[in-house]
């Protein structure tokens, strides 16, 4: 008898990133982290900036999601991310430099400075690295 599967997909507006079969997931969740094995009721999820671990067999795999939401229906997990940016994808470089302009651009002085933005870029930047130094490549 074969074991169940979980069918992975990751869409964001700008390309499919991933459509696997898996073990499990692990969802950076709005509220918290869910996992989600086979078998799993049908639920949409509304995602935070997060990790996304996956696990097939002994292979494990991580994604940086920016926000989005997830459905999970007959053991397909739909992943509608507002971005996604696979461990092997980052550049370790540019977000440390993508960090450092955030952060001047939030210490600066004036009134021209759009916050919301620095401080989404910072989140990004952090998330970003978390994830590329999790996978220590």
């Amino acid at each position: 008898m074969t074991e169940k599967k979980l069918r992975l997909q990751i869409v964001t507006p700008q390309k499919p990133v991933l459509d696997k079969q898996v073990d499990f997931v692990a969802l950076p969740a709005y509220n918290g982290e869910m996992g989600v094995l086979p078998g799993h009721i049908q639920y949409v999820a509304k995602l935070n900036f997060g990790v996304l671990r996956y696990k097939d067999g002994q292979e494990e795999g991580a994604f940086a999601v920016m926000g989005g939401f997830a459905q999970i229906e007959h053991d397909i997990v739909s992943v509608f991310a507002e971005d996604a940016a696979l461990e092997e994808e980052i550049d370790a470089e540019e977000q440390r430099q993508k960090l450092s302009r955030g952060k001047a651009t939030l210490s600066a002085q004036g009134s021209d400075i759009d916050i919301e933005l620095a401080e989404i870029e910072i989140k990004k930047a952090l998330l970003l690295l978390k994830v590329k130094n999790k996978s220590g490549k």
